[in-house]
């Protein structure tokens, strides 16, 4: 071991000081650059993928940590569902800091200008909101207009855009009559993606209640903003009265708070960013090995004739080595500021997806790490190919078929196991964790493992089976799959790789964006209807009749809070810093409804029992929805209290429902049997399916005009949008994924083209014994797509299984995919195997067999 250390810094130390070495790297070069095409191009995608996606991440994070106080608007947000008492204001007002205070609530809006309705989020300002940032609006002092006269309103830019709503224009919200004094395009805590499902409608505080549409039941939400000189003085303010406005049944929120949800609402987005980013360069790796090793081919005569006139081998890998590691420079450093051009047009592409502008700052440890990486990528993915030019022997001069000496030497040990190693390291790294990066790597090698079982596997079964009464292409096409020397099983697995890892990609693409689900099934409704009183059920129901709508449900809603859990009160619980229910659990207020059966096409019971009224002390007895009895801390038979409008009623978990939300709405946390809640405070939802645009749009203003307090939602209207938005997300996606698929497209072209040479004298004697050049061209295509079918299927195959464990384990999310898409990628791999590999042959195929032979002699 100690001669293999000495030789080999002794080789280092050569290339520094043997000139020779430098000229003849530099000779062969100026003739050569063009064959190292492949190496050059998989180096500069992977290392674009990696530069782009990591200055993605850095900006995002940098852009979340500038904008979180602007977004937040305050450095303090108090917030609930319920009105602000005087317990909580008097502890509010002895902080003694600024104040402005947001009331908001979904409601309907009606366009006095051309009677069109459409859901809003009603928001009620009052104060010197915002404390930090501007609002801006058209025109500039819309606001100041705003707080002038409690009659005016602003509305979001895209809403008046829509409906054609400009400045003195009249809309009726509730039972009030506003006059738009301007637009908001931008403002604290508002815009981005979700001003395109409820747009805002503002108006002043002062002119909340005459709309009418705070009644009991309605569903506002309340905030409370607080400036303060620093952090320091947040952190102590909290300190004092954090505890007090928890104990009122409020929250609150930081600007620390605020740019930890931001993080964690991008972290799939991180999470896909580094996979994407682990993928490509893990293509551009085996890019660079594949196009060494063909290099290396091509230069083992070369290497041979200058062994012959005394140079070693140490010299002559040297040589090609100085070539690798210049060019490898250059890749990383085009590939470097290629990812940061693609970097600086994301920003772009994401602009309506973020509540804020992205920055273009240069991130220039992106361009470093890219510079580092490439830099190891083409010395260590390259050294295993170029090992073997080491051990050419002057022999091949004259026998072109003489084996190399030392196929297994240390370099190459060495070369494997730091191979090995880059793909744990790298994962480790990007994913901030070192389990992270075992699973990527064991998940690469379980990859890897599989498609060479089923090369082997497949290649036992055409030999097993062999067609022998077949025609004469097709035997000669399988026959080659098997053929000594002909490397089936590394160009499988090679070409299944690529296929796998483009395959995974499609299934996380599919999956996250298949996270936001709305059935459009024929029979479910479209249409919902909240906030309806009591005394107006049977009125909205005869209007949905007269209108000839089908009333698919009439749900009754409960409002209400927990006062004990199994014994223990929810102040005792808020105090006790050890225990493990959460505090939102505890202090939200929660929506309940009452009926004996399950909702057929939503839930399904999995624990227990349904919902039922039982006879005795203990008699009331209710069904939670799974996952909400880990949350409480509870389980079937244990009990809660709930305050239900300030009557205490004790209850038993009957057992626990699996309800999938987005179907049929609504759906409830908790339900109660009959017999209980029918006298309490209620409001009423209900639903029906409306398909012919024009009748939505009569239902609808004719429910705003008789009953101005109930709101619509358009399930066709959100769902429009969502797909809209996603289809934008995709092509992000997609055009990020695109590195990752044009890398694995090099990998697959030097995979072909490395089979190339393993085929040639074989086509050549085919042709001296008389095969014509159309059967020759048919056993090329027949074999190659063989190839690339089995190739392509296995990989297709892991893929659905390494989704599956990613969407589960890594992302969170449920797995989903495509299997007409699945099957093109199949489809597409074999066609790209085809025409890769009937392009490189067709030289042979041209070619007279005389010429061929005399050039391979």
């Amino acid at each position: 071991m100690l001669d293999y250390v000495i030789k080999v810094k002794r080789a280092a130390k050569n290339i520094f000081t043997d000139g020779w070495v430098w000229r003849m790297a530099w000779r062969d070069a100026r003739h050569n650059f063009s064959r190292l095409f492949l190496f050059t191009a998989s180096l500069i995608t992977g290392i674009a993928a990696v530069v782009a996606l990591d200055a993605l991440n850095t900006t995002l994070q940098h852009d979340i940590d500038t904008n979180a106080k602007e977004l937040l608007g305050a450095d303090i947000v108090v917030n609930g569902d319920k009105k602000f008492g005087k317990e909580i204001l008097s502890i509010l007002d002895s902080t003694k800091l600024p104040q402005a205070s947001e009331a908001d609530m979904a409601s309907m809006i009606l366009f006095l200008n051309n009677n069109q309705s459409r859901l809003i989020r009603l928001v009620a300002l009052e104060g010197a909101f915002p404390f930090y940032g501007e609002i801006e609006t058209k025109p500039a002092n819309a606001y100041q207009l705003l707080q002038a006269d409690s009659n005016t309103v602003m509305l979001d830019e895209t809403l008046a855009s829509q409906f054609a709503v400009s400045s003195d224009d009249s809309v009726k919200i509730g039972k009030s009559t506003f006059r738009v004094v301007g637009t908001v395009s931008k403002i604290p805590g508002g815009g981005g993606i979700m001003t395109t499902f409820t747009p805002s409608v503002y108006i002043p505080m002062k002119a909340l209640d005459s709309t009418g549409l705070v009644q009991f039941g309605s569903r506002v939400s309340y905030k409370k903003f607080l400036k303060t000189a620093d952090d320091a003085a947040t952190k102590s303010t909290l300190d004092k009265f954090g505890a007090a406005i928890r104990k009122s049944g409020y929250g609150y929120e930081t600007v620390e708070s605020r740019k930890e949800g931001l993080g964690e609402g991008f972290k799939s987005v991180y999470k896909f960013f580094s996979l994407l980013a682990f993928i490509a360069l893990i293509l551009g790796c085996i890019g660079v090995a594949s196009s060494v090793h063909i290099y290396a081919r091509e230069k083992r005569e070369e290497v041979a004739v200058l062994r012959c006139v005394g140079s070693t081998g140490w010299q002559a890998f040297n040589i090609f080595f100085i070539q690798i590691f210049l060019l490898g420079i250059i890749g990383s450093v085009i590939g470097s500021f290629v990812g940061l051009g693609i970097q600086q047009l994301i920003p772009v592409l994401l602009k309506d997806l973020i509540p804020f502008k992205m920055g273009t700052v240069i991130p220039w440890t992106a361009v470093a790490l890219g510079l580092v990486l490439g830099t190891i990528v083409s010395v260590l993915f390259s050294i295993l190919p170029l090992a073997s030019v080491r051990n050419v022997a002057p022999l091949t001069v004259l026998r072109s078929e003489q084996q190399s000496r030392a196929p297994h030497s240390k370099t190459k040990i060495t070369a494997i196991v730091l191979i090995a190693l880059f793909p744990l390291l790298f994962a480790a790294y990007q994913t901030k964790s070192i389990w992270m990066g075992i699973f990527f790597f064991l998940g690469l090698a379980a990859a890897l493992g599989g498609l060479m079982l089923v090369a082997s596997g497949l290649l036992y079964l055409v030999r097993k089976f062999f067609p022998h009464g077949a025609s004469f292409v097709m035997r000669h096409s399988l026959s080659g799959l098997f053929r000594p020397n002909n490397q089936t099983r590394v160009l499988m697995v090679t070409i299944g790789l690529g296929a796998f890892i483009i395959s995974t990609l499609n299934v996380i693409e599919k999956s996250l964006l298949g996270q936001v689900e709305f059935a459009g099934q024929e029979n479910q409704s479209n249409t919902i209807l909240f906030d309806i009183q009591r005394e107006q059920k049977d009125g909205v129901v005869r209007l949905m009749k007269d209108n000839k709508l089908k009333v698919n449900q009439v749900v009754p809603i409960v409002t209400c809070r927990l006062s004990e859990v199994n014994g223990k009160p929810v102040s005792v619980l808020q105090a006790d810093t050890t225990d493990s229910i959460p505090n939102w659990a505890l202090s939200r207020e929660y929506r309940v409804t009452y009926r004996d059966t399950l909702h057929k096409s939503a839930e399904k019971l999995i624990k227990g029992e349904i919902q039922q009224k039982k006879s005795g002390p203990d008699s009331v007895w209710v069904t939670i929805s799974e996952g909400m009895e880990e949350n409480l801390d509870i389980t079937v038979g244990d009990s809660l209290v709930f305050d239900v409008q300030g009557i205490p009623m004790k209850a038993f978990i009957n057992g626990i429902r699996k309800v999938e939300w987005p179907k049929d709405p609504p759906n409830f946390i908790f339900v109660f049997p009959n017999g209980v809640l029918e006298d309490a405070p209620q409001i009423f939802v209900t639903a029906t399916r409306i398909d012919d645009q024009e009748q939505a749009n009569e239902f609808q203003r004719q429910l705003i005009t008789q009953f101005p307090n109930v709101s619509l939602v358009d399930l066709r209207l959100i769902l429009g949008t969502i797909n809209a938005l996603f289809n934008k997300l995709g092509l992000v996606i997609r055009f990020l994924a695109l590195f990752s698929v044009v890398t694995g497209l090099i990998v697959l072209a030097g995979a072909v083209i490395n089979s190339k040479f393993l085929r040639i004298k074989e086509n050549v004697l085919l042709r001296t014994i008389g095969a014509r050049t159309r059967q020759i061209t048919a056993i090329t295509l027949v074999e190659y797509a063989w190839l690339g079918l089995f190739s392509a299927i296995t990989g297709m195959v892991l893929s659905l299984g390494s989704g599956w464990l990613l969407t589960k384990f890594f992302f969170e999310i449920t797995f989903g995919y495509d299997m007409l898409e699945s099957l093109l990628i199949v489809v597409g791999v074999t066609f790209m195997t085809m025409t890769i590999g009937w392009w490189n042959s067709r030289e042979v195929i041209s070619t007279p067999p005389l010429q061929v032979l005399r050039k391979e002699s």
